[in-house]
């Protein structure tokens, strides 16, 4: 008897303890679950999640449902990297009190983290209704109208945002970002100028450098991306932005560096082996490309146009069946992808097609006019269709804007042989020589047009060029020789001079 009266002493002396705390962490005496988010909001403050969450989970258990224990729950579950528990908490939250001055903002957000933007959208009318003019809600409608790519409606309330709070710089760039995405670059320069120089960050200082890029200031986009690069090293896209500006200069070993130091810092994405790839590929370095399209598609095997790079290799590593065979995968392609375009035009190439392969690669020529393989099949194309003059200006063209690629040399030299333009073959060569003096083809080719000079005009000087090509080929490899009827008939000309 009397140990059960201990037992009920001390559950009412425990009750009492809970009922004291209980009115000290109680702003509103009629509501119990008060207490429970109080002790909740103080681990919240102190980031132990886990007992905030455990303790509003005690607060659902009560008898009368309370909006505060669901908004935080929300909370919790946003800080813990829960977006799809933090959207149906906020739901719940402002289902029960749909008044509250911060609910609808927080659910607005979570549901554009869910990439439920059309529900955001409501969700930031109800949260300006509420609490209006508030820059953090017009700056969340913003994002919930760019996902949905309606680019006006976003900057306009990015705009509204700004006017609310001239600080809130994410709405600015946002503004600005939006204004390049609708083509109105006047406006996002000054926008982006500011940001990227006033406060500047990896962010800024990439849209920045991105707005130059579509501007064809290639200079100042350059400054711009390795300057987010030393704010942020792991900035992804500034190292893809990189890589694509020093291969529209030209600038072929700045450029692959670039897309190798990425790979180094680990920033491993289909975005980056594609991007790769693609300069790869337009710098004729077409084994490598291989390699990276490949890699891109293990990450992303669903993406066509990834497939659509090793549908390219294929073809221009002269791999027609395999090419075909992925071409049936291809039928959702945007038909105007650069990539699918070039890969068809160089099928119809490998198929002597020239006609059609032609109208293919000159509908690239505004869109990648930096890959200057599109040069030299253009210059290709048109040899084959006997058309002299346009092939000359094309591969002038390629020339001029890959003067380091001996491919060009030794394509070039073949076509100015066969027109029998020998002088001019012998000059090319002569340049071509000079990147490599030991390049067996661009050597055979050296040797021949001088032969073919020594035979229209006894020249000395010829005669002992085309020797000396002969030699340096026979000492490098002198299986590589390929005129040794013509070497015959030069030596005996040599010594009956």
């Amino acid at each position: 008897m009397f140990d059960k009266l201990k037992k009920i002493i001390k559950s009412v002396i425990h009750l009492s303890d809970k009922l004291d705390k209980y009115e000290k962490e109680s702003v509103i005496q009629a509501m119990p679950s008060v207490a429970y988010v109080n002790r909740a909001k103080k681990c919240i403050e102190r980031s132990d999640y886990a007992e905030a969450e455990r303790i509003l989970e005690e607060a659902m258990e009560l008898p009368q449902e309370d909006a505060l224990v669901y908004k935080y729950l929300g909370i919790i579950c946003e800080r813990t990297k829960r977006p799809t528990e933090a959207t149906i908490a906020y739901k719940k939250s402002a289902n029960l009190d749909p008044h509250d001055k911060e609910i609808w903002r927080l659910l607005g957000f979570a549901l554009v983290n869910n990439n439920l933007c059309d529900e955001a959208v409501e969700a930031f009318e109800n949260a300006d209704k509420i609490s209006p003019n508030n820059t953090d809600v017009f700056a969340g409608w913003g994002m919930a109208f760019m996902k949905l790519k309606n680019y006006e409606a976003a900057h306009e309330k990015f705009m509204e945002a700004v006017k609310i709070n001239k600080y809130n710089f994410m709405a600015l760039l946002l503004a600005g970002v939006m204004e390049v995405r609708t083509g109105h670059y006047n406006e996002a320069e000054s926008k982006l100028n500011f940001l990227a120089n006033v406060c500047p960050n990896e962010t800024n200082t990439y849209e920045y450098a991105n707005l130059k890029y579509i501007k064809c200031d290639y200079d100042n986009a350059i400054h711009y991306a390795k300057k987010s690069i030393e704010y942020n090293k792991g900035m992804l896209p500034s190292y893809l932005l990189l890589g694509k500006l020093y291969a529209i200069k030209g600038m072929k070993k700045e450029s692959l560096e670039t897309y190798q130091k990425a790979y180094e810092m680990n920033l491993l994405s289909p975005n980056l082996f594609y991007d790769w790839a693609v300069t790869l590929q337009i710098f004729g370095e077409y084994e490598m490309a291989k390699i990276n399209f490949l890699k891109a598609h293990e990450y992303a095997p669903e993406e066509s146009e990834l497939t659509a790079g090793i549908v390219l290799i294929h073809a221009l590593l002269g791999e027609n069946e395999e090419a075909q065979l992925l071409l049936k995968d291809l039928k959702n392609i945007d038909k105007s992808c650069y990539i699918y375009v070039k890969a068809l035009a160089v099928l119809d190439y490998n198929r002597g097609e020239y006609e059609k392969a032609l109208a293919g690669f000159k509908s690239l020529e505004d869109k990648m006019f930096f890959d200057n393989t599109l040069n030299l099949f253009i210059a290709q194309c048109y040899e084959n269709l006997n058309d002299v003059p346009n092939a000359k200006s094309y591969y002038d063209k390629a020339l001029l804007n890959g003067s380091d690629n001996l491919k060009i040399y030794a394509a070039y030299s073949h076509f100015l042989i066969k027109i029998k333009e020998f002088a001019d073959a012998q000059r090319k060569l002569a340049r071509g020589l000079k990147l490599d003096e030991n390049n067996t083809e661009l050597l055979n080719l050296f040797f021949y047009v001088n032969y073919i000079l020594v035979k229209q005009n006894n020249c000395e000087y010829n005669i002992k060029e085309a020797l000396s090509a002969a030699e340096k080929i026979r000492k490098i490899d002198a299986a590589e020789f390929k005129y040794a009827e013509e070497l015959s008939d030069l030596e005996n000309i040599a010594k009956n001079r």
